[in-house]
């Protein structure tokens, strides 16, 4: 595991520009969503990601260098979720390393294999999730994230630790700002 990278996201490395990202993207046939991208932000729709049609693809940037990656894919039949979720799940174990980072929690009155996960997903009342880190050596680790949300969509995040945190604490600035 020491010696595993990430170093970026369908090919485009961490820390790459808006330019050099958007021209990766626009010869996958990504749509871009000229009205909602800006100098921090790209989004992309109907790019293919591992077989799947997304909904939505962000690029996150900080000061023009790529941060953070989030594929947003939401299965035709919501009883695929769980399906689609475990199979992109195994797919990255297989690629990367098998993860010991894997939940599956739920709240009450829900609980595991009662027949109503894919409810308890959509009020809330369960969560999945997997995470994979890549450890860079004197820098804040990557990651590569898997989740399930409320409006059961499967988000896969690619992170570069140092980039996304930048990213983060900037916005938490800007927003701050609103105060």
């Amino acid at each position: 595991m020491e010696n595993l990278k990430l170093e970026g996201f369908l090919g485009i490395a961490f820390g790459s520009n808006q330019e050099d990202s958007k021209s990766v993207l626009n010869n996958r046939n990504g749509i871009i969503d000229i009205q909602n991208s800006n100098e921090n932000s790209l989004l992309y729709d109907g790019i293919k990601f591992a077989g799947h049609i997304t909904d939505l693809i962000i690029l996150s940037f900080y000061e023009d260098k790529l941060a953070k990656a989030t594929v947003y894919i939401k299965p035709d039949l919501e009883s695929r979720i769980l399906n689609i979720y475990k199979g992109i799940c195994d797919d990255i174990n297989k690629k990367y390393y098998i993860s010991t980072k894997n939940f599956e929690t739920y709240d009450y009155p829900y609980e595991k294999n009662d027949g109503h996960t894919e409810t308890a997903i959509s009020l809330g009342h369960a969560d999945f999730s997997c995470f994979w880190n890549f450890i860079n050596i004197g820098k804040e680790d990557n990651y590569i994230s898997v989740s399930i949300n409320e409006r059961m969509e499967i988000i896969i995040s690619y992170e570069h630790g140092e980039l996304n945190n930048l990213f983060v604490n900037k916005q938490k600035e800007n927003d701050a700002l609103d105060y």
